[in-house]
């Protein structure tokens, strides 16, 4: 069960570090005066954070199994406040790229 839970956390950590890499790439979309369209692939990320995270967690229960759980809570939790920052300072930098632009309001156009 706790590494089902550490899979499903680190495919969540995945799509955050996928949301952040879009963005970026319609950031630099913008500053090179391209329309914000950028994508990004999924396929290294995915495998290589799981395997990491079941490996971390099986150190961790080596180690400490009683604290395990907590520690990968408490870094996920880490993870996604530290997203959420970085994220919302990609919106800023994007809605300011994206006035720049002649956008409008912030918001990408399609």
């Amino acid at each position: 069960m706790l590494y089902l839970l550490a899979v499903v956390l680190s495919v969540i950590v995945s799509l955050y570090s996928l949301v952040s890499e879009i963005t970026a790439g319609n950031i630099e979309h913008l500053q090179n005066g391209r329309e914000p369209n950028a994508s990004a692939t999924i396929f290294p990320i995915i495998p290589i954070y799981q395997l990491m995270t079941v490996g971390g967690t099986w150190f961790l229960e080596q180690i400490t199994p009683q604290y395990t759980l907590w520690v990968l809570l408490s870094i996920f939790l880490l993870l996604s406040v530290a997203f959420a920052i970085s994220f919302a300072r990609l919106n800023a930098k994007l809605a300011k790229a994206n006035q720049k632009r002649g956008g409008g309001d912030g918001t990408t156009t399609t």
